[in-house]
C-alpha cells in the first residue's frame, strides 16, 4: 500500500508542469552559481598554487554549489510537498482516504516516500554537474559521496516537515509558508559558536558532510527531526480519523 501512495504521488508530481519548470529552473541556477564558482576559481588558482594552499576544486567551486542546491531544495521541497494532504483536506478527498484500508502510517509514509523520490532529480542535478569536473580536474570522490549523503538527509527532513505541516493547514500556501518558516529558521541558527545552537543548526549539520565527515550525531539530527515531523503526521492523521 505504501509503495501505491508513493507512485500515486510521483505520478501527480510529474504529471504538473510546475514540477518540470522548478527543475528546468532550478538546473539553470545551479549551473550559473558553478560557472560563476569556476570563474573564480580559475583567477585564484595561481595564489593557490604559489602558497600551497590546501583549499582545491571541490572547497571553492563543489561546496558552494552544493550549498546553493541544498538552498534552493529548502524552497522547492515545500512548494512541492504543499498539497500532500492541504488538496486532500480543502478538496473533501480526505474522507475518502481515511475510510479506505489503509492505517494512518502508511498514508504518510507513502505520501513522504512520493514526495522523497520526486525532488530526488534536484539533488542529482548537482551531484551530476560536479562529478563532470572530475574530467578536468582531481574530484575526492568519498567528500563528494558525502556531500550527496547530506543532502539526501536533509531532502528526507524537509519532505517529511512539509508533509506533516501540510497535514495541519487546509491551505497549501499555508503550510508551505510554516515549512519556510521552519526551515529557515534551522538554516539561519548560527553554529559557529558551538553549544546548543550548532547541534540545531542545519547549516552547522551540512557543513560536516561537505568536509567529507559522515558522523553519527548530524545523522541523529536529521533523522530525528524525519522521524518525529512523520510521526506528528501519523498522529495528526490520527486524529482526524477519529481517533482519540
Amino acid at each position: 500500500m505504501i509503495a501505491t501512495i508513493a507512485r500515486r504521488e510521483l505520478w501527480d508530481a510529474y504529471t504538473k508542469s510546475s514540477t518540470w519548470v522548478a527543475l528546468a529552473a532550478a538546473q539553470l541556477i545551479l549551473a550559473w552559481l558553478l560557472f560563476l564558482q569556476l570563474e573564480v576559481y580559475l583567477k585564484i588558482l595561481p595564489e593557490l598554487v604559489a602558497g600551497n594552499s590546501p583549499m582545491g576544486l571541490i572547497d571553492t567551486v563543489i561546496t558552494p554549489t552544493l550549498s546553493s542546491a541544498a538552498l534552493i531544495s529548502l524552497i522547492l521541497i515545500p512548494l512541492q510537498g504543499m498539497g500532500s494532504f492541504a488538496d486532500e483536506l480543502r478538496s473533501g478527498r480526505m474522507t475518502l482516504l481515511l475510510s479506505a484500508p489503509v492505517s494512518p502510517w502508511q498514508l504518510v509514509i507513502g505520501k513522504w516516500l512520493g514526495l522523497l523520490l520526486a525532488t530526488l532529480p534536484l539533488l542529482l542535478i548537482p551531484l551530476v554537474m560536479t562529478w563532470v569536473l572530475e574530467l578536468g580536474s582531481a574530484v575526492d570522490a568519498g567528500r563528494l559521496a558525502a556531500s550527496f549523503l547530506g543532502l539526501l538527509l536533509f531532502a528526507a527532513m524537509a519532505a517529511a516537515i512539509s508533509v506533516w505541516l501540510s497535514a495541519i493547514s487546509e491551505q497549501p500556501m499555508t503550510a508551505a509558508a510554516m515549512s519556510w518558516g521552519l526551515l529557515f529558521l534551522l538554516w539561519l541558527l548560527d553554529g559557529s559558536n558551538g553549544g546548543v545552537m550548532q547541534s540545531l543548526s542545519l547549516n552547522a549539520q551540512l557543513s560536516s558532510f561537505q568536509q567529507g565527515l559522515i558522523a553519527t550525531p548530524n545523522i541523529i539530527y536529521f533523522s530525528a527531526i524525519t522521524l518525529s515531523a512523520l510521526s506528528l503526521a501519523v498522529h495528526r492523521i490520527w486524529r482526524l480519523g477519529g481517533g482519540e
